[in-house]
């Protein structure tokens, strides 16, 4: 019974991407061309204005959101035609560092301490370092958001020896995520925040169940939330 439930959800699933993906090819062309030119008129305009008068401030701001209005349409095209895996040989420590390194600005402005406990001797892996990447940020990002000022962000790697799988495991010491909402936390649409899509961490399990892996996660409301991304070992 348990196992057509799980079918269930994600044939449930499979459906609402490919409604997604239908919606985004049809609208991308058409959104993207307008806002191209309202981006371009927008950065003339700003250059007229005294650089330190109010208006350029009120310009960053539409050019700001206008970028994230782009974000959103690459969100729900890489959901709609998910590209293939470019797999090389990886060492993940680096990886990791790679993605801390990008992810030090917005610690530093939400005031979060960032920890990365390195596995020692891990085996290289066939990932796409991008594709992974984009992962390892975007989880890391969601548990500084989550934290909060004065909060820790860990990043470990290590070896699963009973799942015989590398994992990535980022832990905070946030408010936690409440159990009736853990189980809705990859569905297409869903968040809790403000200017969330709600497509984060769908694309995310995507890519890495694309690698033949999982994301797990456990939490305990004031307590704080574990993210462990699972990779296949050679």
């Amino acid at each position: 019974m348990a196992e057509t439930f799980e079918l269930d959800e994600k044939l449930y699933l499979r459906e609402k991407l490919a409604i997604v993906g239908e919606l985004a090819a049809g609208m991308a062309h058409e959104i993207r061309n307008p806002l191209t030119s309202i981006r371009g008129f927008l950065q003339l305009l700003q250059h007229r204005y005294n650089p330190e008068g109010p208006e350029r401030e009120y310009f960053q701001i539409m050019l700001e959101e206008l970028d994230r209005i782009n974000n959103i349409i690459k969100e729900f095209l890489s959901l709609a035609k998910p590209s293939q895996p470019q797999l090389k040989i990886t060492d993940i420590n680096e990886l990791i560092c790679e993605a801390l390194l990008l992810a030090e600005q917005e610690a530093l402005m939400n005031e979060v301490m960032l920890e990365f406990i390195k596995g020692e001797n891990l085996p290289l892996v066939f990932l796409d370092p991008a594709q992974i990447k984009q992962v390892i940020l975007n989880i890391i990002s969601n548990a500084i958001q989550a934290t909060g000022p004065g909060g820790r962000v860990q990043v470990i790697s290590h070896v699963d020896p009973e799942e015989r799988m590398l994992v990535v495991s980022i832990k905070d010491n946030g408010p936690g995520i409440p159990p009736e909402q853990l189980p809705k936390i990859f569905d297409p649409f869903y968040t809790t925040k403000e200017h969330g899509t709600g497509l984060g961490l769908t694309l995310s399990q995507r890519i890495i169940e694309g690698h033949g892996g999982k994301i797990k996660v456990s939490s305990r409301v004031g307590e704080g939330s574990c993210f462990g991304i699972y990779l296949p070992l050679p």
